[in-house]
């Protein structure tokens, strides 16, 4: 049988062969980002977080969470900022995906403390959870860009 130009060259595409003409998940991840993505990215996180924290009220019932649970919770959000400041220094995309993960996880946050009986559901929440979403959105943004 002999086969035609065209289905040979169907057959030898990169894609057909199973050669990706996308970058590593590894070299993607460490690849440069610009400084200004960078800056935006870290200082919202600082304004944000900050004015978050600020809203929130003492907890109506410390003990919805057991002391475990909660310091895991917060530890997580800690290592996820920490990764984030790490990649935002050194201008990788590393720092975007770990800030994303980390917004994520602190909308998650927002949600469960009302939820769980922690606080009282309040106006406070609603200022809280924009300023969450704001930090989706903005490192979403960022990491589109980059």
């Amino acid at each position: 049988m002999s086969t035609t130009t065209e289905e040979r060259q169907r057959t030898t595409t990169p894609e057909r062969q199973g050669v990706s003409t996308r970058p590593e998940t590894r070299e993607w991840l460490g690849q440069e980002i610009a400084s200004h993505l960078a800056l935006i990215v870290g200082v919202s996180w600082f304004l944000l977080y900050s004015i978050a924290v600020a809203l929130e009220p003492a907890a109506d019932h410390p003990d919805a969470f057991p002391a475990w649970l909660a310091a895991t919770i917060e530890l997580t959000l800690l290592g996820l900022l920490a990764v984030t400041a790490a990649g935002l220094i050194t201008r990788r995309r590393f720092g975007l995906v770990a800030a994303l993960g980390a917004a994520a996880w602190f909308v998650a946050m927002v949600v469960a403390c009302p939820v769980s009986g922690h606080h009282t559901f309040g106006s406070w929440w609603y200022g809280q959870m924009a300023c969450a979403i704001g930090l989706v959105a903005i490192t979403g943004s960022a990491l589109r860009r980059s």
